[in-house]
């Protein structure tokens, strides 16, 4: 499958996405019609195909753009979902692999209660025990959990963070504690482990050359709903229209002022966006800087964009009869997301100064870094 059909396919899920997103984020439930179409479309295994890298990122705005939740969960799905390839034997990745591609769902379970923007660090020790170790702790933010059949986690395992793709099974506990502003339906609930196993033969051997797709597409989440917020903009002050003389507010100067400065903002976002999916297909040595330049534009981007849009829309747009009171509570989780804006320009500004960097703020060694690209 080419690029471009790829594109067109997410354009296809991204229209039955944004036909149920305003209820899924009224009830907090998950778009199960998004899970359905992507467990049968192509798009699923476009990276095991050798899709390129933009196009992942543009794939992953467009869903975005009609639902940002659900583009949130298959983000956190592909970057789980894949860490097959780190298995360390050739039988484990073949069978991973089929089920992958039958459809199983994957979560990211890395987050710990504490952890804040270091969730490559854990704190959480696992106790040495017959084939691996065994962990009782727990793992908050994890998005589609109770969709999800496998978890890529980590723990603390003989003093050093490792990393694991593990089953869901009765020793972990789901519970329900997603009531928030935004990403409603992620649905990402706390995960509590009871004693659960972490075998030695899930234990994954992460290249640190390797680009992985959350780091990746994490700015593209923001893009795809600044994309539907200036949508939403330009539509509205087309249609909406003032008396006396009855014109459209789009015949006003701050209007068009506003429209042209969410434009900038946008291209200047999905642009530097761009270049760091370009330099990731290319391997380019900064690619891991790329992104999280591109992930603090974005994120910004879509704060701002999405705000104008709520300004241009006045007491209208702040009913939930329009989506762009959705897309600035959708935008507005972006910043938070990990690593966020002061974490990453606290490390860039160490960085260009040649200041050294504390492991932690770095995001831990190359093997752990590995796991957000």
């Amino acid at each position: 499958m080419s690029d471009a059909d790829c594109l067109a396919e997410a354009e296809r899920i991204q229209q039955l996405l944004a036909e149920h997103a305003a209820r899924h984020d009224r009830e907090t439930s998950l778009p199960d019609e998004g899970f359905e179409a992507m467990a049968q479309s192509p798009l699923n295994t476009a990276l095991l195909e050798g899709v390129s890298w933009l196009a992942f990122g543009r794939i992953v705005s467009i869903l975005s753009r009609g639902s940002a939740s659900f583009g949130t969960l298959w983000l956190m799905h592909q970057g789980s979902g894949l860490a097959f390839l780190a298995l360390p034997e050739p039988a484990l990745v073949a069978s991973f692999n089929d089920r992958f591609r039958q459809g199983a769902w994957f979560g990211n379970a890395l987050s710990e209660p504490t952890s804040g923007n270091m969730f490559l660090m854990p704190h959480q020790e696992a106790r040495r025990a017959e084939g691996g170790w065994r962990l009782s702790g727990a793992k908050r933010f994890v998005s589609g959990s109770e969709r999800a059949g496998y978890l890529l986690t980590n723990a603390v395992c003989d003093g050093q963070p490792a990393f694991f793709l593990i089953d869901k099974d009765d020793s972990i506990r789901v519970e329900d504690v997603w009531d928030t502003l935004g990403m409603r339906a992620t649905r990402s609930q706390l995960l509590h482990f009871q004693d659960t196993l972490l075998p030695e033969s899930r234990r994954l051997r992460l290249d640190p050359s390797q680009p992985n797709p959350i780091a990746l597409g994490l700015p593209w989440i923001s893009i795809g709903i600044a994309e539907a917020a200036l949508a939403f903009a330009i539509s509205y002050a087309r249609e909406r229209k003032l008396p006396p003389e009855n014109r459209a507010i789009a015949e006003m100067q701050w209007v068009r002022f506003s429209v042209a400065e969410m434009s900038l903002r946008l291209e200047a976002a999905r642009a530097l966006a761009m270049r760091a999916a370009i330099a990731t297909d290319q391997r380019e040595p900064d690619f891991p800087v790329l992104q999280m330049q591109a992930k603090v534009v974005a994120n910004e981007a879509a704060v701002a964009i999405t705000t104008a849009a709520m300004e241009l829309a006045g007491g209208s747009g702040y009913m939930r009869s329009h989506p762009i009171e959705r897309y600035l509570r959708d935008a507005m989780s972006g910043p938070l997301m990990a690593w966020s804006p002061a974490v990453i320009r606290d490390f860039l500004g160490k960085a260009l100064l040649g200041l050294p960097q504390e492991e932690a703020e770095a995001g831990g060694s190359r093997e752990h870094r590995a796991t957000t690209g």
